[in-house]
């Protein structure tokens, strides 16, 4: 028998002057609830966990600790660890781990602009938090795409000249590293707009393109470039005007033809300006079209980055091609008469992820 192992264990037992091998392993990032502490010890067989405790504070021992940070104050706490060996001495060893706790969700502060929102206009949420998270919002059953800020996340939504009025529940969340999770829940009221009524007379070789089916085939078309969502944002502040002169038929008027029925919303803004005057882009933005259509003529829409587009149509003519970028007030076309028009002018649009809104307030307001 003591030729044997159970020999090697005697002398081991009576001489062994040295402790255990004992080291903790733990996760640098901070964690929410229960932090795991992984024990190692060498040898295994020949040493056992005495003691554990967290900041003084006792903790069940044992190879793997389960720490709870509940209770505890966030920041870094102090793991300790004693083992022992099974030797006549007693020899002991001691380990520290540095944990780290994060049990409070970010605080989130929200800022709507405008506090209530008029059908045709554009709205912008500002989130901030108290710290780095990972933020989501929805607006109604709307979820939005929050873009990155200077220290702030940011969403637009555009709403119609035919959006409801409502009341609509904001919902935005916050989450960090830690899993801690903050929600705010607001509302926005979006409220009715005030449109224009006019009568305009055109040549009868004209009425064929009044046809209901004429627009929508034509808006159909033009809303398939509007939904895109591309990156990077190319505006920065205002937008500038693309040309000057008076305006002569405001955005979300409602007209009639020839003292026929309303026709929806005309959804842009008109500018009396001679033929072959130059429009300037407003800010920079990509060529994602030009071409002709029935009603807008010939047409060019440029895409500003996240979903914002500009359309200009009734043009002489165009001095771009589609994938051409071009720079605030930067020429790019030429103010005509083309297509559903009695005379020269410049129709501008702006459309914002897929909803035609007001392109003057660009003008008058930065966005975000």
């Amino acid at each position: 028998m003591w030729a044997t192992g159970a020999g090697d264990f005697a002398i081991w037992w009576l001489t062994n002057r040295e402790p255990p091998t004992l080291a903790l392993a733990a996760p640098s990032e901070a964690r929410r609830g229960v932090v795991p502490v992984t024990v190692q010890l060498d040898p295994p067989d020949r040493a056992r966990i005495v003691d554990a405790n967290v900041d003084g504070q006792p903790l069940v021992p044992g190879q793997r600790i389960e720490v709870d940070t509940v209770a505890l104050p966030d920041g870094p706490h102090s793991v300790t660890v004693t083992a022992e060996d099974t030797s006549w001495r007693k020899n002991r060893a001691t380990a520290r781990a540095t944990i780290m706790s994060d049990n409070t969700p970010p605080r989130l502060a929200v800022e709507s602009q405008p506090g209530q929102v008029e059908q045709g206009h554009t709205w912008v949420l500002q989130i901030r938090s108290s710290e780095p998270a990972t933020v989501n919002a929805t607006l109604g059953d709307r979820k939005l795409e929050v873009q990155p800020g200077n220290g702030f996340g940011w969403a637009i939504v555009g709403f119609r000249p035919e959006t409801p009025t409502a009341m609509l529940p904001l919902v935005v969340e916050g989450t960090d590293a830690a899993g801690n999770r903050g929600e705010q829940a607001l509302s926005l009221q979006v409220t009715e707009g005030k449109f224009d009524l006019d009568r305009v007379d055109v040549p009868a070789s004209m009425l064929p393109m009044l046809g209901p089916d004429v627009r929508a085939a034509e808006d159909q078309r033009l809303a398939a470039f509007y939904k895109e969502v591309t990156r990077p944002r190319l505006w920065e502040g205002r937008f500038a005007l693309p040309v000057r002169g008076p305006v002569v038929t405001r955005f979300g008027e409602q007209r009639s033809y020839n003292n026929g029925p309303i026709v929806p919303h005309h959804n842009g803004t008109d500018f009396a300006v001679p033929s072959g005057q130059p429009v300037l882009a407003p800010a920079r933005g990509k060529v994602v079209l030009v071409d002709t259509v029935p009603l807008r003529g010939n047409v060019v829409i440029l895409d500003h980055g996240l979903g914002v587009f500009t359309t200009y149509g009734h043009l002489l003519s165009a001095d771009v091609q589609v994938g051409q970028v071009v720079e605030r007030s930067q020429p790019f076309a030429k103010v005509g008469s083309s297509g559903l028009s009695t005379g020269p002018h410049l129709h501008w649009e702006l459309w914002v992820l897929g909803e035609n809104v007001d392109p003057l307030e660009w003008t008058e307001r930065e966005l975000p």
